[in-house]
């Protein structure tokens, strides 16, 4: 098939009421005029896209559909900070909005009524007193469709990033709950909450052999200010790659040992240990994973003391 051009793609219909130049054209990508059309196959997806998802959304609410993401080639996907194996990337994904709707409202319709693969309320980064309006993320699947609506708190708790952690672990927050605040991270997040347990908690889990309490994962940019004078403003828990956590009868020394030997990650921190020393959990470990870059294998402690570049027993 020859290239099509983005001209060429607003004439192109995937179903009565979008065209394919919806679901191509990106400013991003336009600036640095990448070629945003995918493949034939591609386009096909795009198709199934709209006909069994977008058309039965736009006919059933009656009202216009706006298409903010549709397909990203590799370099607008890296661009946008997206994962790797994204959905957008293999046109089996698309985020949307409708005007004066809410994105749950349009999430329970599809919950109840439509197939698909995943739902997931998404919204940029912002700072406080400055958050965007939130959107939809709806994609499928060619194999099986899991129905995952991370718009519902039980499918949260089902969702498991590896045999022992869940997605519901690694964003549930009293202070979020209690000032109700949102906090799901978007798709490239989810990712990279699922490297994280993947490569640090998992191993630890099966090392130790007994549960691991996860006292914070993931922190939107407003839950992460909520937490006054104890958030760093560049934390990586709002990147979703750390996590505070213990183990019940486990001395957080010796465990902030084993993982520093045993792991690789980027930063691990023993925090607050030692306060108290008739309580073997005295404290917690704080530990990250990245692929943004070479993970640094960074320890410190912190304490009533200061911060100290190494971990720090007494």
């Amino acid at each position: 098939m020859d290239k099509i051009s983005l001209r060429e793609a607003k004439d192109m219909y995937l179903s009565p009421n979008f065209t394919l130049h919806e679901f191509c054209y990106n400013k991003v990508a336009d600036a640095h005029t990448w070629y945003n059309i995918p493949d034939e196959a591609g386009i096909d997806s795009l198709k199934f896209l709209c006909e069994n998802i977008l058309q039965p959304v736009r006919n059933h609410f009656n009202k216009a559909v706006r298409v903010l993401k549709g397909y990203t080639c590799p370099s607008l996907n890296k661009a946008l900070g997206d994962a790797p194996n994204s959905a957008h990337c293999s046109c089996h994904a698309v985020d949307l909005r409708i005007s004066n709707l809410s994105p749950f409202t349009i999430a329970n319709w599809i919950a109840e009524n439509l197939d698909y693969d995943m739902l997931i309320i998404e919204y940029e980064d912002y700072s406080p007193g400055r958050m965007t309006k939130p959107w939809l993320h709806v994609s499928f699947s060619d194999v099986k469709n899991r129905r995952l609506n991370l718009t519902s708190e039980p499918c949260l708790r089902e969702f498991k990033l590896t045999p022992n952690f869940s997605l519901w672990e690694m964003i549930r927050s009293e202070t979020a709950t209690a000032k109700k605040i949102f906090n799901l991270p978007n798709e490239a997040g989810i990712e990279r909450l699922r490297l994280l347990a993947v490569n640090i908690l998992q191993p630890v889990r099966n090392f130790f052999e007994r549960p691991v309490r996860i006292n914070s994962g993931y922190r939107s940019p407003v839950l992460n200010a909520s937490i006054s004078g104890k958030a760093s403003k560049t934390s990586q828990h709002m990147k979703c790659e750390a996590a505070d956590f213990e183990i019940m009868g486990v001395d957080n020394f010796v465990l902030a040992q084993w993982i520093s030997k045993n792991l690789d990650y980027d930063q691990l921190i023993l925090e607050f240990y030692g306060n108290d020393k008739s309580d073997p959990n005295d404290g917690w470990v704080h530990c990250s994973y990245t692929i943004r870059h070479k993970n640094r294998k960074q320890n410190l402690t912190i304490n009533n003391k200061g911060t100290h570049p190494e971990l720090i027993k007494n």
